[in-house]
C-alpha cells in the first residue's frame, strides 16, 4: 500500500507541474480533455459559436446560462453579427472571446471543446462534417441537411469519430412534451392507428435587385457551397436563409421539424419498412427569391400501415379545431404547430404552445403507469454540455435528426414530383421512382466538399 501511495503522490505532483507548464503557454482557455480527462467535474466545456445571427444569439444566450460551460470562441461572416454576440459574452461571463470570420480557424482551436453550428441550413452539414472531423462534439439546429446524402454522410461521421450530437429541438426539454409522449408509448391511447403533424406556413416574395456588398460581409464564405448569387437586401436576412432555395427547403423542413421530432419521439412505425408519400403544395414565387414551398399537404403513409397527415397549419387548422377544444372561439389562439397521435382509445395532441388529450386527466399525472421512458433532461443546452462532459447519450441523436428530416425531403419530393414516392429506410434510398435517387444530393459551388 505504501508503494501504491507513493506513486500515487508522484502522478498527482506530475499532472500538477504539466497542467501549470501547460497553462503557462497555452491560449486563455484549455480545453478539458487536456488538462485532466474528459470527465473532470471542475472544468468547463469550452464552446464554439458558428454562426450568430438570430438563432445563432438565442442559443448563445442560453449557453451562458449554463455554468458548466464558456463560451469561448464566436465566428460569422458578418462582423458586426460576432461584434454584437461578443458584448453578451463579455457581459454574462467577464471574459473576452476569440472572434472569427472563418469556421475553419474556430474549428482549427485546440482550446475548443464543442461548437454550436446555427448557420443557414446549407451550412448545417458541412460545417458539422469539419467539426467532428476536428474532434469537436456537435450541436446543430434543425433542420439538418440541404439533402439526404448530406444526412447520412453526418451520421456516419458522427459514429466514426465518436462524437456527440445534439439536435436544436429544445421542445425534448418541455416536461409536458415528455408527459405526452410517454402517454403515448404507455399505451393510454390504445394502439397507435394515425398521426397528424403541422407547421407554419412559409411565404413568397424578396427582393431581386442586386446591392452593394454591406460593409462587414464576407460573401463568399457566406454563401459557402451555395451558388453565386448576386447580393440582395433580402437575400442576406434570417427570411432569405428560411424561403430561398439555394439556402434551404422552405418552412416543410426549418419549421417541420419541430412537430415531426415530436411524432418520432413518440413512434418509430418510420423505420420498420417501405414509407410512401403523396402530397400537393404551392410556391407562391417560383422564379422569386423566395422560391421554396410555402403551403403543404402531405400523405404519408408506413409499412405498418399507420397513416401521417403532414399539413402547413392553413390546411391544419379546420380539420384540428375539430378535435382540439382548447383552441375553439374567436378568442381562442389557434397553435400553429403540433403533432397529434390517434389511438383506439383516444388521442394526445402535443405543441410547442399548447397540449390536450381526449381524456384531460391524463396530463393530470405527473408519471403515467407502464415502464417506457424517453431520455430526458429539463435543461436544453445544459444536457448538450452535460453528454460533451459525461460522454453520454444525447436527448436528441443523430439517428432521430435523420429520420424526421427525412420526411421533409421526402414530402417535398412527392409534391414536386406529383406523385406517389417511396422509401426504403433500412436502404437508404427512394424505392419509387428509382431516378430521383439522382436528387438525394445538392450543387456545391467551387471548392466546398460537403460530403
Amino acid at each position: 500500500m505504501k508503494r501504491h501511495n507513493e506513486l500515487s503522490r508522484r502522478r498527482f505532483v506530475g499532472g500538477m507541474l504539466k497542467a501549470a507548464l501547460l497553462a503557462a503557454t497555452a491560449p486563455n482557455f484549455i480545453p478539458l480533455r487536456v488538462l485532466a480527462g474528459e470527465n473532470t467535474p471542475s472544468k468547463k466545456i469550452q464552446l464554439g459559436h458558428i454562426g450568430t445571427g438570430n438563432q445563432g444569439t438565442n442559443d448563445l444566450r442560453n449557453f451562458l446560462t449554463v455554468d458548466s460551460a464558456a463560451s469561448v470562441a464566436l465566428c460569422d461572416p458578418f462582423r458586426q453579427r460576432r461584434e454584437a454576440a461578443a458584448q453578451f459574452v463579455r457581459d454574462r461571463q467577464k471574459l473576452e472571446p476569440k472572434l472569427y470570420n472563418d469556421f475553419r480557424e474556430l474549428l482549427a482551436d485546440k482550446s475548443v471543446d464543442a461548437v454550436v453550428i446555427a448557420t443557414p441550413d446549407h451550412w448545417h452539414v458541412p460545417i458539422g462534417l469539419a467539426a467532428v472531423r476536428a474532434g469537436k462534439d456537435v450541436y446543430i439546429e434543425k433542420p439538418l441537411g440541404h439533402s439526404l446524402e448530406q444526412n447520412q454522410a453526418m451520421l456516419a461521421a458522427v459514429k466514426k469519430h465518436d462524437r456527440v450530437f445534439q439536435y436544436g429541438t429544445q421542445q425534448r426539454s418541455q416536461e409536458m412534451l415528455k408527459r405526452g409522449v410517454e402517454l403515448v408509448l404507455n399505451g393510454y391511447i390504445g394502439d397507435l392507428q394515425r398521426l397528424e403533424v403541422w407547421a407554419p406556413a412559409g411565404q413568397g416574395g424578396g427582393s431581386l435587385d442586386e446591392i452593394p456588398l454591406p460593409d462587414g460581409l464576407d460573401y463568399e464564405l457566406y454563401l459557402g457551397p451555395a451558388p453565386m448569387k448576386p447580393c440582395t437586401k433580402d437575400r442576406i436576412t434570417r427570411k432569405g436563409s428560411y424561403f430561398c432555395s439555394d439556402y434551404s427547403l422552405g418552412f416543410i423542413a426549418g419549421w417541420g421539424a419541430h412537430p415531426l421530432d415530436i411524432a418520432i419521439w413518440g413512434m418509430d412505425s418510420d423505420t420498420k419498412g417501405p414509407v410512401s408519400f403523396r402530397g400537393a403544395g404551392n410556391f407562391p414565387t417560383p422564379n422569386g427569391l423566395f422560391n421554396t414551398c410555402a403551403t403543404w399537404d402531405v400523405e404519408i403513409k408506413f409499412s405498418d400501415g399507420i397513416p401521417m397527415h403532414f399539413m402547413s397549419t392553413n390546411h391544419a387548422k379546420p380539420i384540428v379545431q375539430k378535435y382540439r377544444t382548447d383552441v375553439q372561439g374567436a378568442d381562442a389562439k389557434f397553435f400553429d404547430n403540433g403533432t397529434t397521435f390517434f389511438g383506439s382509445k383516444g388521442w394526445v395532441s402535443l405543441s410547442r404552445d399548447g397540449s390536450c388529450a381526449s381524456n384531460p386527466t391524463w396530463f393530470k399525472l405527473h408519471q403515467c403507469e407502464g415502464t417506457k421512458r424517453v431520455l430526458y433532461h429539463d435543461r436544453y443546452y445544459k444536457a448538450f454540455v452535460d453528454s460533451v462532459r459525461e460522454r453520454s447519450p444525447s436527448i436528441a441523436p443523430i439517428q432521430d435528426a435523420l429520420r424526421s428530416d427525412a420526411l421533409s425531403h421526402l414530402s417535398l419530393m412527392a409534391i414536386k414530383t406529383g406523385g406517389e414516392v417511396i422509401w426504403d429506410p433500412k436502404k437508404y434510398e427512394i424505392e419509387s421512382p428509382k431516378e430521383l435517387n439522382g436528387q438525394m444530393t445538392c450543387p456545391v459551388r467551387g471548392n466546398w466538399k460537403q460530403v
